[in-house]
């Protein structure tokens, strides 16, 4: 095993299997909340979620991990080992911010904090880039650049079935613009500098992910492709099958988001996320 430790937070959704094959690498969980009852996101499934929500009648809100959690992950530090720690956007979550906080009170320990500038697979492979060259006893610094490298090559995007999760979730950036307008559209929304920006805007939800899939045609050769859902899979189970065929020597993958993420975009939403080689 390397001495180099990875931490992720808990929206990046890792496969129990990872996490047993690696005891180098853990996880700092975030919450998700109806009204006084807060569960670790893991605790809960995105079906669990919504149908709570619907028996509460209450709009589920999330926290990041408290700096109690950052300091049992960095605890590697400590004891002079490397930690490198992989977080969701910093304009989605303050979770990078609370990261870097604690990695402050470690005077002497070096940690490296990573912002990955997206969510879910994105943050998943970068923590596969950082798992793979730790055991080639890569330092840690080269990891951490290596993965703001990789970062800076991915892009995020999504189609979410409405806008009221992001909206009452206080993560719609860019895309308030939308509440005015009185047309019935399907907004296309990336991740900009870590924060949700409009990329397009359709009249139907079929056109929106024909419009979402065309982006992978402007983005050279691609290292993965990843289809990411909420509780209603449909229309993303169609977007992989319609991937797999367009693209058939690039990994794709098909997996359902966090609880935390699905809290701020709801469980209709389809997102798409991508790697160009570098």
């Amino acid at each position: 095993m390397s001495d180099i430790h990875i931490v992720v937070d808990s929206t990046a959704n890792l496969p129990a299997a990872v996490l047993a094959a690696n005891p180098n690498l853990h996880v700092v969980p975030l919450k998700v909340m109806l009204g006084e009852t807060a569960w670790s996101e893991q605790e809960l499934t995105n079906a669990e979620l919504f149908r709570l929500a619907r028996e509460k009648g209450m709009h589920p809100r999330t926290s990041q991990p408290s700096p109690g959690d950052f300091a049992r992950a960095f605890e590697p530090a400590a004891a002079g080992q490397p930690v490198i720690m992989i977080s969701l956007a910093g304009g989605l979550s303050g979770t990078v911010d609370g990261a870097r906080a604690a990695a402050r009170e470690y005077k002497g320990g070096e940690i490296h904090i990573v912002d990955s500038g997206t969510a879910a697979t994105g943050v998943v492979k970068l923590t596969e880039t950082a798992l793979a060259m730790a055991a080639e006893k890569e330092p840690p610094a080269a990891i951490a650049g290596r993965l703001q490298e990789l970062a800076a090559a991915t892009r995020t995007l999504f189609i979410p079935d409405s806008l009221e999760y992001l909206h009452k979730g206080g993560r719609i950036g860019g895309a308030a613009a939308l509440f005015g307008s009185i047309l019935q559209i399907t907004p296309i929304l990336h991740l900009h500098e870590g924060r949700v920006q409009v990329l397009d805007k359709v009249r139907t939800k079929t056109r929106a992910l024909e419009r979402m899939l065309a982006e992978l045609e402007k983005r050279g050769e691609l290292a993965y492709i990843g289809v990411a859902h909420g509780e209603l899979a449909t229309a993303a189970e169609s977007a992989y099958h319609t991937i797999c065929q367009r693209y058939p020597n690039i990994p794709v993958s098909l997996n359902p988001i966090s609880p935390v993420l699905s809290a701020h975009l709801g469980p209709g939403v389809v997102g798409l996320i991508f790697q160009s080689k570098v």
